[in-house]
């Protein structure tokens, strides 16, 4: 008998742990699948309970267990699993939902009231109506299923794959539930072997909990289990080991000494727990939701938020400057025109175009920044983007041939990321590195590419003259520049805060390197995947 139940308890922890942390964090999970994990695990409750009742031998034939009046609780499972269809179907006529459930509890209050016309004493033994019961259960569960069947017929996408996911889950709880009873009553086998299918049904039950949800609400939901498990299992040694001193450390056996010691030796041990947990966590999770990392997730949350405030009033006061500057700007290019056409210098014509190219650079520029578009991600090869970054860079230079450019040829390195962002990054990139070599009489760029996994990097290296060290710690903040307006390439202090900002859209990062032989090289670092 006890090595029934030690069969059955881990399927209660576990039941009962998915429930509460689909119920506390799955947002998006739905009420019918948390009713679901709790309906199971009472389900397994009743199981206990009845493996741990005395053998029908030993029992009264008047007796009446609470075993006996709590295993017809086990009918709610069948209106928790068309709850969770109905759920994950999006289904907004909840008749079905309302009458499977009215169906379910009459039947389970009728079982615990009556439980000697289902059954005989510790569920053994067919009662008068047994069978006609068992009949109308097998109906109902075919009905069951063939309705949870049609839904995955008229869904698509990841709704199917739920679907089908609760569909077995919903085969496997049968088996473990009424079949588990019948098996009982019937005495055709050993009620622990419905364990199996009951953790199968729980497991499937933790994955339809876990999938709809997505980035790091699903890391908090998996971590939550897993911690739920490492704190089970640190409490259930820590708990032993004191209540097995707890005799030797108390001053006498009256209750009030036992509490006070009881207190302080508790006092320290959550802590404790929680120090290891999180610990154990940090090596697990790459972004473990230990308190500290959450308090600093918060807190740049928070600077994000300022930062976010801050880029939209600088949008609206780049969107109003952008306004009143263009339409002079297109006066002075009129002028110049005029000027040209009564014989103005050539050279004096072209300085004037240049200046207002220039503006109109720096202002399109400016509202790239402070007026990021919605990103349009699609897969891509990162290694052709480059190239077509190199070929414009190369054209707006006026360079020939392959210019300063060596790019490392190879095999499509695909990621998913908006083209035109890949593309703004590497002409940044390309354009500053060109510029920084253009004076060197053996400048070259050499740009690399490196697969890590599940990112990628851009690895772009020049000869040139390296980052001026007095702006290398701003240098990815907005308008810092090492070309002035003396330089023969002024620069406007906007390209890399914008591939920055690119790069962190998507998940990735930019830095700078200073190599040893000299010059300056950046790694920009592309995930596989895009974050959304």
């Amino acid at each position: 008998m006890s090595g029934a139940a030690l069969a059955f308890y881990p399927l209660w922890a576990a039941s009962l742990a998915v429930g509460f942390t689909a119920w506390r964090l799955g947002r998006s999970v739905g009420r019918g699948l948390v009713i679901l994990c709790f309906a199971l695990a009472a389900w397994v409750t009743g199981l206990v309970l009845l493996v741990a009742t005395q053998s029908v031998h030993n029992a009264s034939a008047a007796s009446i267990s609470v075993a006996d009046r709590f295993i017809p609780m086990g009918m709610v499972l069948a209106g928790a699993f068309i709850h969770a269809g109905a759920d994950i179907a999006q289904i907004k006529d909840r008749r079905i939902v309302y009458t499977s459930y009215a169906v379910a509890i009459a039947v389970a209050i009728f079982g615990a009231a009556f439980p000697r016309l289902l059954y005989g004493p510790g569920v053994r033994g067919a009662g008068p109506l047994f069978f006609p019961l068992a009949a109308l259960s097998i109906a109902g569960v075919l009905a069951n299923k063939l309705w949870l069947f049609s839904l995955i017929r008229k869904c698509t996408g990841p709704q199917r794959s739920r679907l089908l996911v609760l569909l077995v889950a919903n085969f496997a709880a049968s088996i473990g539930g009424g079949g588990a009873a019948a098996i009982r009553v019937l005495d055709l086998a050993p009620i622990e072997l419905s364990a199996p299918f009951l953790l199968l049904s729980i497991v499937l039950a933790t994955h339809a909990v876990v999938f709809e949800e997505r980035g790091r609400s699903r890391d908090v939901l998996v971590q939550a289990l897993v911690y739920a498990v490492l704190t089970a299992l640190f409490s259930a040694l820590g708990l032993t080991l004191f209540f097995k001193l707890l005799p030797h450390l108390s001053p006498g056996p009256q209750i009030a000494w036992i509490a006070f010691v009881i207190f302080f030796a508790a006092l320290p041990l959550d802590p404790m727990r929680s120090l290891l947990v999180d610990a154990i966590g940090a090596r697990m999770f790459a972004r473990p939701i230990a308190l500290d990392v959450l308090t600093r997730e918060i807190e740049t949350k928070e600077v994000e938020r300022e930062q976010a405030e801050g880029l939209a009033e600088l949008g609206r006061l780049a969107s109003a400057v952008a306004h009143e500057i263009r339409n002079p700007l297109g006066v002075i290019v009129a002028q110049a025109k005029v000027l040209e056409k009564q014989g103005a210098s050539a050279e004096q014509v072209a300085e004037i175009r240049a200046q207002v190219d220039r503006a109109k650079h720096f202002l399109d520029d400016l509202l790239r920044f402070a007026k990021p578009r919605p990103l349009a991600l699609r897969e891509l090869d990162v290694r052709s983007v480059a190239g077509l970054a190199a070929s414009n860079v190369r054209q707006a230079m006026g360079l020939t041939g392959d210019g300063p450019f060596r790019i490392e040829e190879g095999s499509p390195m695909f990621i998913e990321a908006d083209r035109s962002a890949v593309l703004d990054v590497a002409t940044a990139l390309f354009q500053n590195a060109a510029i920084a070599v253009s004076e060197q009489p053996d400048g070259h760029v050499i740009v690399a590419f490196n697969d890590l996994g599940k990112t990628i990097e851009m690895v772009v290296t020049d000869n040139g003259p390296g980052v001026p060290r007095e702006i290398e710690s701003r240098l990815f903040q907005l308008f810092v520049t090492g070309r002035g307006r003396d330089h023969a390439h002024p620069g406007t202090g906007i390209g890399l805060a914008l591939a920055t900002r690119w790069l962190a859209r998507h998940g990735g990062s930019l830095r700078h390197e200073r190599p040893t032989n000299g010059g300056a090289q950046f790694i920009a670092v592309w995930p596989k995947a895009a974050a959304r």
